[in-house]
């Protein structure tokens, strides 16, 4: 018994003289590894809001580490998109205000003998988003053999966020009628949503059913190949994880034949509005006709207005 005491007694004095096994390591001294703070592959600012930001943290030199503590604040944290198995020193978010992205983190050199930690708080100043840039409308061009003959009847412009501009979601919302008047809200729209940050998702197919050509959002009916009112093409462009831009292109008709070989006229009216959280950044509207001219069109409006 009393061997037993004395054996109970010496186990127990030596797991009181063993340091914790969770007790944190020392801080490393002048010369480590220091703390590395990237937002989308920058060490430095600005960043915008609206914009998905990836936070990471490391330590410099390549030193193999252990992320103990990792906080950001100044952004609304988002799903990581790779879920479960996401990276521990990384984080997902997006900025809904200007002010201030802190990131805050501790880190244990691995690679040090004995393992040392790195504390450190990196600032990175959040701007507003700029408004996105919208081209001036792409108009026919003057066959200057017989102005004011045009080489088609096309329209476009193009609306496109750039590195500081808004990159929440985009919706083009077009009318159009088949008389030469601008259609109203009575006027049933069609309208789409292209997401322009990986965030928000894949984006949407457009047209490629029935009557529609790829990229359709409205797409009339066809006699003899002629299309008898307006098409709008809308088509997100460029970019390569996110677009770009999104382009609205603008096909106005110019007649339809007859059983008599002629042509019936075809006046149109369009309205296609381009908005972003629910504001119109850019808005097109026309009522006319256009008519053919051999191979060259003639356009005529009672309106052709632009908000670019």
């Amino acid at each position: 018994m009393r061997l037993a005491r004395w054996s109970v007694v010496a186990v127990v004095a030596a797991l009181v003289l063993l340091p914790a096994a969770s007790a944190q390591a020392a801080e490393c001294p002048a010369g480590s590894p220091t703390l590395v703070v990237m937002v989308n592959g920058n060490t430095s600012g600005p960043v915008y809001t609206t914009h998905d930001l990836l936070v990471r943290v490391r330590l410099s030199g390549g030193a193999y580490y252990t992320v103990n503590s990792f906080d950001v604040s100044g952004m609304r944290r988002i799903a990581h998109p790779d879920g479960d198995e996401a990276p521990s020193n990384e984080a997902v978010g997006i900025a809904d205000s200007p002010g201030t992205l802190t990131v805050t983190a501790t880190l244990t050199n691995d690679d040090a003998d004995p393992r040392c930690t790195v504390s450190g708080t990196v600032n990175f100043e959040i701007k507003q988003a700029t408004t996105p840039i919208v081209s001036n409308l792409r108009k026919p061009s003057v066959f200057r053999g017989h102005p004011p003959w045009l080489w088609d009847s096309r329209y476009w412009f193009w609306v496109k966020p750039g590195p500081t501009g808004n990159v929440s979601p985009i919706t083009v919302e077009a009318r159009a009628v088949k008389r030469a008047k601008v259609p109203g809200a009575s006027v049933a729209a069609k309208s789409v949503t292209f997401p322009m940050r990986v965030s928000d998702g894949e984006p949407p197919e457009v047209g490629g059913r029935g009557n529609c050509a790829a990229g359709e959002l409205i797409c009339p009916r066809h006699i003899r190949t002629w299309p008898d009112g307006a098409e709008v093409d809308v088509r997100a462009m460029g970019g390569r994880a996110v677009p770009a831009l999104v382009k609205v292109t603008m096909d106005l008709p110019r007649g339809v034949p007859t059983l008599r070989n002629t042509l019936k006229k075809t006046p149109i009216g369009l309205d296609v509005k381009v908005l972003q959280q629910g504001a119109i950044i850019a808005r097109v509207r026309m009522a006319g006709r256009c008519d053919p001219r051999g191979q060259f069109s003639q356009c005529r409006f009672k309106k052709l207005s632009t908000a670019l």
